[in-house]
């Protein structure tokens, strides 16, 4: 209950930063600190996903839970590839995902702030297969979501780029959908 009354509030201050934001209209259209911090971060945050998600057509047979791996796989290998994208149009330094990931992965607290699981938690994950990697799957990608959640929700509140403000609430909405059908699988195989 409480995640959906945060994603209506954001759902609305995103449509209303999207109707301010039209060319010609007093709000800016830059990016700021906020925004370059936001893609830098959730470029590598992303790319754990991917991992995770990469490991189930070999470990599972859960179709649920592969359809989902897979679709979380294809919509954040896509918004790693706009996020490099605008980070290159921004004339920012564009982020190397595995570097960056490989980075990240030695630093506990960013990894407990984002909700990303650890190497010990992944090679955990890499070794179980069937129904103990469906269910540890779900309880390392829900963490992962919830801790995406907080970032999303940092970058609409102090970003100011109209495009990463769209990017950010399309997430949202999908991270936050995504956490309540796996809440529901795994409360289904436990």
């Amino acid at each position: 209950m409480r995640y959906r009354r945060i994603a209506t509030a954001l759902l609305m201050a995103v449509l209303l930063v999207g109707v301010m934001a039209v060319p010609g209209t007093a709000v800016a259209q830059t990016a700021n600190d906020a925004d370059a911090e936001f893609v830098s971060m959730m470029i590598p945050h992303h790319h754990q996903a991917l991992v995770m998600s990469e490991m189930a057509p070999t470990r599972t047979t859960n179709t649920t839970l592969l359809a989902l791996a897979s679709r979380i796989d294809v919509e954040q290998e896509l918004e790693i590839d706009t996020m490099r994208r605008w980070q290159a149009w921004n004339g920012l330094e564009v982020t190397n995902a595995q570097q960056a990931y490989e980075q990240m992965l030695q630093n506990p607290v960013m990894l407990e702030r984002m909700g990303m699981a650890t190497s010990a938690e992944l090679a955990e994950l890499s070794a179980a297969s069937g129904t103990a990697f469906d269910v540890l799957y779900l309880k390392l990608m829900i963490p992962h979501h919830e801790g995406a959640l907080d970032v999303l929700l940092n970058v609409m509140i102090n970003g100011s780029d109209f495009i990463i403000q769209q990017m950010a609430g399309d997430m949202y909405i999908t991270q936050y959908t995504q956490i309540l059908q796996m809440q529901e699988m795994l409360a289904d195989i436990t």
